[in-house]
């Protein structure tokens, strides 16, 4: 039997030399469709602008307008704008969590000494206040809201608490049933992002909570070392490629990378990779 595909939009069967060959047509427009919004398409390759090496890295973020943020070992912070040009840098240590994403000022959470920071958008204008020990036993992460309050999780008692840091109020309180989890969770990092709540379990996977505790997802991915997001996507490193979760469908997608990073960075021009040797690599990137 032999297959035959010709552009035309009917088939039929025909006997030729005692074999039997189906003479499949197919029109000019599936052919048109397939090969330019088939889901297997290959990814367009990444055009590489720009690549720097740095010292050790530890941490990455990015603020909405496509700055991103290096926290390196040795306890500097540096700043790049999107072409990878260094606008602003500090120096400090007990670098827990940075976040420069909701605010017109960056915040820096200093769990060893149970403070946060809030500077301008350049570093400029410091200011250092103490975690209340009414608020939290052990406030191992802190992070701010979208609404100027901050989100605390107490590693004591696993309890997850938004205040109010003008007034001292407890605004929402909630615990997290830890027995549900196989292995002890190691809490990594904790953010606010439209009206949702994500904590990092390095060990199980990114708990998703609405804004009074309650669990409405759940990404089991063991080893997420860090995470961020792109519009209405969650997205984080999984081995060669950035894996991106739609907070709302639920639908998955990824775009491959290069081997070997332990940091990816998405923006609306950009797709900023770590390697594992301390390598910043910057891509044009051009979204659907």
């Amino acid at each position: 039997m032999r297959l035959e595909i010709y552009f035309k939009p009917h088939g039929h069967i025909e006997h030729i030399g005692g074999r039997i060959s189906y003479v499949f047509y197919v029109p000019m427009w599936f052919i048109f469709v397939f090969l330019f919004f088939h889901p297997l398409q290959g990814q367009t390759p990444l055009k590489k602008i720009k690549e720097f090496k740095s010292s050790e890295i530890n941490q990455v973020s990015v603020d909405r307008l496509g700055n991103f943020f290096l926290v390196l070992k040795n306890g500097s912070i540096k700043k790049y704008d999107p072409q990878g040009k260094v606008t602003a840098s500090l120096k400090r240590k007990n670098i827990t969590l940075l976040e420069p994403w909701y605010h017109p000022s960056i915040f820096i959470y200093d769990k060893k000494n149970q403070g946060y920071a809030t500077y301008g958008r350049n570093f400029e204008n410091g200011r250092q206040t103490s975690i209340e020990a009414a608020w939290a036993i052990e406030p191992a992460l802190v992070c701010p809201s979208n609404d100027n309050k901050l989100w605390l999780f107490d590693q004591a008692d696993a309890s997850i608490k938004k205040v109010n840091p003008f007034t001292s109020e407890v605004l929402i309180e909630f615990n997290l049933d830890t027995t549900k989890f196989k292995t002890k969770p190691n809490f990594t990092h904790l953010r606010e992002y439209q009206s949702m709540l994500f904590l990092l379990d390095k060990n199980s996977g990114i708990i998703i909570l609405n804004n009074i505790g309650k669990q409405i997802n759940k990404i089991e991915k063991e080893g997420i070392g860090n995470f961020n997001f792109f519009g209405e996507e969650l997205y984080y490193l999984d081995n060669n490629s950035i894996k991106l979760f739609d907070l709302y469908t639920e639908e998955t997608r990824e775009i491959k990378v290069e081997a070997e990073n332990k940091f990816a960075l998405i923006t609306d021009e950009r797709i900023i990779l770590i390697n594992k040797k301390n390598s910043v690599l910057i891509f044009e990137f051009k979204p659907l």
